[in-house]
């Protein structure tokens, strides 16, 4: 059953402007009442907007996998980086810290993103902490690194030429590139990643994907690349692609072989 969870009290939002409105949340599509791992999904839509096709398609095909799922509603323009990831910091930790409401695995939360949505996805496994012992809340004690990432076509990179012109221009309005900069925020302790793309993709260049492998490999953190030949941007589960429409078997390959 669909429920709608706030990240936080009302009138306890970080960078919340009452004029902007965008209150974020957790949609929730418990697949069931067994304790199983859990996926995040950031949608994508350029930091502007959420696009539909990115939800309860990804939804249907993390249930498939046997994930119970949750989408992120996180703040997009007017709002400006860092609340989104500040966003998807608090759906991860409130995800482990009431695991046992939700019948989650608390070591088995992965978070999975397209295209904008895949480079916020990036960036919980890069920006994220291990939680504040002396926190007030309860929820802000946990750590909110993702057990797994999955960027999506994502936009990784904010160099020119390689960046989604409209994602970066949102990013880094008053910020240093790097501070949003994935292929440059990758840490040891970043996630094991599944990565897919296409080569054809006309707005977010494949070599997004491969600097960001190239990265984790230089880190040594565990990670799978997919290329496929054919596909637009923006295709998700991409059913009108033969190839491509492989990747979520090949997703359940990796979640299986670290255990979710």
């Amino acid at each position: 059953m669909e429920e709608r969870i706030w990240l936080w009290e009302d009138g306890k939002t970080p960078l919340y402007d009452e004029s902007k409105g965008q209150r974020p949340f957790l949609t929730c599509y418990p697949l069931d009442n067994k304790p199983r791992a859990a996926a995040l999904i950031c949608p994508g839509g350029g930091y502007i907007e959420k696009v539909a096709h990115e939800k309860l398609p990804v939804v249907k095909a993390m249930h498939a996998m046997g994930l119970h799922a949750f989408i992120l509603d996180y703040r997009v323009a007017p709002y400006a980086w860092p609340a989104p990831i500040v966003d998807a910091n608090r759906g991860v930790r409130l995800l482990r810290a009431r695991a046992a409401e939700f019948n989650i695995k608390p070591d088995k939360i992965a978070v999975i993103g397209f295209s904008a949505g895949g480079h916020l996805c990036a960036m919980s496994g890069c920006r994220f902490d291990y939680g504040d012992e002396n926190a007030a809340d309860p929820i802000e004690r946990v750590s909110s690194r993702p057990d797994m990432i999955i960027p999506c076509y994502a936009v990784l990179s904010m160099e020119d030429g390689l960046s989604h012109p409209g994602s970066k221009k949102a990013l880094t309005a008053g910020l240093k590139v790097e501070e949003v900069d994935a292929v440059k925020s990758v840490r040891d302790d970043t996630p094991p990643c599944f990565l897919f793309h296409t080569e054809a993709d006309e707005l977010v260049p494949l070599e997004n994907s491969l600097l960001f492998a190239g990265a984790l490999q230089a880190r040594k953190v565990p990670y799978a690349l997919h290329v496929f030949p054919f596909g637009r941007h923006g295709l998700a589960m991409a059913e009108e692609t033969p190839l491509a429409k492989a990747w979520p078997s090949l997703l359940e390959a990796f979640l299986r072989e670290f255990g979710f």
